[in-house]
């Protein structure tokens, strides 16, 4: 029989189709033996190809070697106008509404090595990349233009990568869009309820209940929802209430690097490298440091696909329950 789960953060619901279930290994990914190289002539991010991209926005570097780089995105979805005193307008043309398309979209470039990838680098430099997340989402907070930052990952081609080379992007955007305006609504309209974080209160339970832990260090703790949208959905929280992600301190970032690293070599090896995108969901800036919302980091592998019905109707179908993905993640170490 199929079991329907309510996401008590969102009240989305997922349908776990388990006549259709499959074993853990069963998702795991046909290798490609294809090589990679450390250098690829013509990828914009190898060392040695500076010049491909867009100047520096910030540049971590080793003497004189870089190691981790910010550049404009080359074919933005938003582009920055002037400074945070751009008057953002507002059009409308009979019935519809439109904004002047202003924001900000950036690559971060994780690693200089084409072959590299964030499961496997050394733990320094996967801090470092995080120490960029932070040092960007802060200096874009600063601008008054923007309402949501976005920082997310696209790793391989079902997740909407174009390029190899190990990188992340952050979009800032002038607005708030309905899909978060309904998260925020239902977190905090819970908060009015029941006096407390939901996501504080579903972490708690998942550290008592531990069937859904997967792996958990001094500050965050990952787990798998107990409504999965995907298989291997997980979510990585901080243990302490933080509703914006800029208020993880520089100290912290150590522990969401480890965590997040821990995490991607657990699928990376264990399902043979799935494609997957991961998103770090904040609160709009103007709201940083409200009780009711708790910034997050979401892996979502791509090993299943929408269809009709999910698109047509909002609600997802998963075929394996949370509980068997984190059981797998959790005692097979890598």
């Amino acid at each position: 029989m199929s079991i329907i789960r309510q996401d008590l953060s969102t009240k989305d619901w997922t349908i776990f189709a388990l006549e259709r279930s499959k074993r853990p290994s069963d998702f795991k990914k046909v290798k490609e033996n294809k090589a990679v190289k450390e250098y690829e002539r013509n990828c914009p991010f190898c060392k040695g190809n500076e010049h491909m991209t867009p100047e520096d926005i910030l540049t971590v570097k080793d003497g004189k070697q870089w190691l981790v780089r910010v550049v404009p995105n080359k074919f933005p979805a938003l582009e920055p106008k002037g400074d945070c005193r751009y008057k953002i307008n507002r059009h409308i043309i009979g019935p519809y509404l439109s904004i002047d398309g202003v924001g900000n979209h950036e690559v971060i470039i994780e690693s200089p090595d084409h072959d590299d990838n964030l499961c496997n680098m050394e733990l320094y430099q996967v801090e470092r990349v995080m120490q960029v997340y932070r040092k960007r989402f802060i200096e874009l907070s600063t601008n008054k233009d923007y309402q949501l930052i976005v920082i997310f990952r696209n790793h391989g081609r079902r997740a909407g990568t174009s390029l190899e080379h190990p990188h992340s992007q952050l979009v800032a955007t002038p607005f708030v869009p309905g899909f978060i305006r309904g998260k925020l609504y239902e977190s905090e309209r819970y908060y009015d309820d029941f006096g407390k974080c939901v996501y504080c209160e579903m972490m708690a339970y998942e550290i008592k209940a531990r069937k859904r832990v997967i792996f958990e260090n001094k500050d965050f703790i990952a787990f798998a929802p107990y409504a999965s949208v995907v298989p291997y959905n997980i979510l990585i929280l901080p243990k302490e209430h933080q509703a914006c992600f800029a208020q993880v301190s520089e100290n912290n970032v150590k522990y969401l690097a480890s965590i997040l690293r821990t995490v991607l070599r657990k699928l990376y090896y264990l399902l043979c490298d799935p494609d997957y995108n991961y998103i770090i969901d904040s609160t709009p800036i103007d709201q940083a440091g409200n009780r009711h919302y708790h910034w997050h980091l979401e892996i979502l592998p791509r090993l299943s696909t929408r269809a009709g019905f999910e698109i047509g109707s909002g609600i997802n179908i998963n075929t394996i329950l949370p509980e068997k993905c984190a059981k797998f993640l959790r005692e097979n170490n890598v």
